[in-house]
C-alpha cells in the first residue's frame, strides 16, 4: 500500500519539492501497471504448469521400472572370490586383533567386516533386481558406472578364498579406472557381449549382478541404467547405496590374509601374496 506524509513545502527548497512528489508518482505508475504485471505472473504460472506436467513427464518411463538392490550375503555372488572387504590397518593391524569369531566371520560371512569400517575390495558386487511396476514393458540397454569421486587406495588387509563353483547370474563388468570405457556384459551361460537390449516386466523380473573394479584407486561411485519404454523414450535411472554412493577400494595398498585350518576350523591367519587369480 503506497502512503506518504505530508509536509510542509512552501519553504522548502525546489530540488527538495520534487523528491517528495516521487513517491506519491511510483504509487500512481504501480497502480497503473497493476494489470500488466498480473498478466505477466499468469503466464509464469501457466509456464509452470506446461513445464511441470508435460516436460517434467519425460521421467516417467524410469519410474516404471523398479530396481532393488540386494544386501550382501543373501546371495552368492557370480565371481570365483568377491565379495570380500579391506579392512583399514589404523582400526585393526591385521586378522590378529580381531576376536576369534570375527575372524571366522571374514570366510563365511565377509560381509561382515563392514562393521570393523571395512570396504568393498575390487571388483565390488552390486547385484540388481529389476521388475517393471506397470503392465508397460521396459528394456535396459546398458548399465555404466558413474565416478562420484577417487583417491588413494585404502591402507589394510583382506582375507579371500577362490569359489569356483559360482552362481550362474547375468553380469556387467565395468571399470572404475576409465569410467567413460562399455561396460561388458556376461550371460549365465558365460557368452560376452557388448550390448544389453534386457527386456523386463512385472512378470518376468530379472537379475544382474555388476562387478566394479579398479587397480589403482578407492572409488565412490553410482550405477546409471539406460532404459527405454515400449515407445522407445529413453531415461537413466540412477543406482546408488541407500542415498550414499557405492565404495570399493584396489588391494594394491593391502595385505593379503589367507585362513589357516585346523581341526576345530579356523586356527589362524598367514601372510599370502596379494595377487587374486580367477578359476
Amino acid at each position: 500500500m503506497c502512503t506518504h506524509r505530508k509536509v510542509e513545502r512552501t519553504r522548502l527548497p525546489p530540488v527538495l519539492k520534487k523528491a517528495l512528489r516521487l513517491p506519491s508518482l511510483a504509487c500512481k505508475g504501480l497502480r497503473r501497471g497493476a494489470p500488466v504485471i498480473g498478466a505477466v505472473l499468469l503466464l509464469a504460472a501457466g509456464a509452470y504448469a506446461v513445464k511441470t506436467l508435460l516436460l517434467d513427464d519425460e521421467g516417467a518411463p524410469a519410474a516404471r521400472l523398479g530396481v532393488t538392490v540386494l544386501p550382501p550375503g543373501t546371495f552368492a555372488s557370480a565371481h570365483p572370490y568377491a565379495p570380500y572387504y579391506v579392512i583399514p590397518r589404523k582400526r585393526f593391524r591385521d586378522p590378529s586383533a580381531l576376536t576369534r569369531l570375527a575372524r571366522n566371520n571374514l570366510i563365511t560371512r565377509p560381509e561382515s567386516a563392514v562393521s570393523k569400517g571395512a570396504m568393498a575390495g575390487s571388483p565390488q558386487i552390486v547385484r540388481l533386481s529389476l521388475r517393471a511396476v506397470s503392465d508397460e514393458p521396459v528394456t535396459v540397454d546398458a548399465v555404466r558406472a558413474k565416478v562420484i569421486s577417487d583417491a588413494r587406495p585404502l591402507r589394510g588387509w583382506f582375507t579371500a578364498e577362490a569359489g569356483c563353483q559360482v552362481e550362474p547370474v547375468r553380469r556387467a563388468r565395468l571399470n572404475l579406472d576409465k569410467p567413460r570405457a562399455a561396460a561388458r556384459y556376461i550371460g549365465a551361460d558365460d557368452r560376452s557381449s557388448g550390448t544389453l537390449s534386457l527386456a523386463v516386466t512385472r512378470t518376468d523380473p530379472h537379475v544382474i549382478e555388476l562387478q566394479a573394479a579398479t587397480r589403482r584407486h578407492r572409488v565412490a561411485w553410482v550405477a546409471e541404467l539406460t532404459v527405454r519404454n515400449a515407445d522407445g523414450e529413453p531415461a537413466t535411472i540412477t543406482v546408488d547405496d541407500g542415498g550414499r554412493p557405492f565404495r570399493v577400494t584396489s588391494v594394491r595398498s593391502s595385505r593379503s590374509y589367507r585362513p589357516i585350518y585346523g581341526q576345530s576350523g579356523i586356527i589362524g591367519y598367514a601372510r599370502q601374496d596379494t595377487r587374486l587369480e580367477d578359476c
